[in-house]
């Protein structure tokens, strides 16, 4: 149980890391510049960790308010202190419902 954990844990991590090397590459074309493996590493693993803290948040959100499932409203809760991110989501959130 452990190690599938652990491997599922290893591909997550390596799909992060592919989709920010694709974006950083993609982007730093864009200005001309170039992006380093080290620069991917340490933003991909950035990435990561943002992740495991915004779940954990989303999962006591949901616990806090005596649910099992997350919702809308709690994934906007975790985006609060950013307004852009915030403004993203609710937009998104928007889209959603008006497609149910």
């Amino acid at each position: 149980m452990e190690h599938e954990a652990a491997d599922e844990q290893l591909q997550l991590k390596a799909a992060i890391w592919r989709t920010v090397d694709q974006i950083a590459r993609a982007e730093a074309e864009k200005m001309g510049k170039t992006v380093s493996q080290g620069f991917v590493s340490s933003l991909a693993d950035i990435v990561y960790a943002q992740a495991v803290t915004m779940a954990t948040d989303l999962e006591m959100f949901a616990k806090h308010g005596r649910r099992s499932t997350i919702s809308m409203d709690d994934v906007k809760l975790c985006a609060r202190r950013n307004d852009n991110l915030h403004e993203l989501i609710t937009e998104a959130a928007q889209k959603i419902s008006r497609k149910k």
